[in-house]
């Protein structure tokens, strides 16, 4: 009967250990989980980060839509108002669609190039050409379709969208519902279309650094992926539950027929 127990013990402390190291590889670092967890908790006075990456305004690309109205002093019959519902190249999204070579098409004026330029140099560019047949006119120009795609482990997956062009990653972040704590906050993965390339680039948002990142602005068609943690991998793996359902069974069974073999009657 001794026997017995010690053959029993032995097998119940290999599934505590077994269990417990599951357990274990599953905790999460505090500094895994806190955003800039490089920034010191007690400070006698603040922290000044310089040399930050400067926003840049966003340069007009193929596939852009523009949200374009232009207004004159005169107003006329003859001398209407143009807007991106004008004829032209015309979009769902109310626009003018940006042609692979980088040409809008608008009514009365024709095609313009804005391609490579910023939104601000596309609207002196129609206002200087609209001039031929507008007196006085005033241009706004946007891009209308400016969205980042967000995946992953986040609150709200999905589209972010931003209509003054400007996002950082931590805007497109809280956007999309911020990061779960089962995510990777040292391991969001960026996706930039780069002419006929695309460019894959790790950020890591645990580092302060990130300010400092030529990516912490995004792009329009940019894709943040935000990777789940092993652990909810492993969780969301059924298979993982099954084997260790089925290695639970097998230690039970055999601790039961360990009992019975050197069990007298």
């Amino acid at each position: 009967m001794y026997f017995v127990c010690r053959r029993i013990g032995k097998i119940t402390l290999i599934l505590f250990v077994f269990l417990f190291l599951i357990d274990f590889t599953a905790c999460i670092s505090p500094k895994r989980i806190i955003y800039f967890s490089d920034i010191p908790d007690t400070m006698s006075s603040p922290l000044v980060m310089t040399q930050v990456t400067q926003f840049a305004d966003p340069r007009i690309e193929p596939n852009d839509v523009l949200s374009i109205t232009m207004q004159t002093i005169e107003q006329n019959a003859s001398n209407t108002p143009i807007t991106s519902n004008s004829v032209g190249t015309f979009n769902p999204l109310n626009g003018f669609l940006v042609d692979k070579n980088g040409y809008i098409e608008m009514s009365l004026i024709g095609f313009v190039k804005v391609g490579g330029l910023t939104t601000s140099e596309a609207r002196e560019t129609i206002k200087q050409k609209a001039r031929e047949y507008y007196k006085e006119p005033v241009v706004n120009c946007r891009i209308a379709n400016f969205s980042i795609m967000v995946l992953g482990d986040v609150g709200r997956p999905g589209f972010a969208t931003f209509p003054d062009e400007r996002a950082s990653v931590l805007d497109v972040i809280a956007q999309a519902g911020d990061i779960q704590l089962t995510a990777r906050k040292d391991d969001v993965l960026l996706i930039r279309n780069d002419g006929q390339n695309k460019k894959f680039v790790r950020l890591n948002l645990n580092n302060s650094e990130i300010f400092r990142s030529p990516y912490f602005y995004l792009k329009q068609r940019d894709v943040l992926i935000v990777k789940p943690r092993n652990s909810k991998l492993r969780d969301s793996d059924n298979r993982f539950v099954k084997y260790l359902s089925a290695a639970s069974a097998v230690v039970s069974l055999t601790t039961i027929i360990l009992a019975f073999r050197n069990y007298k009657f």
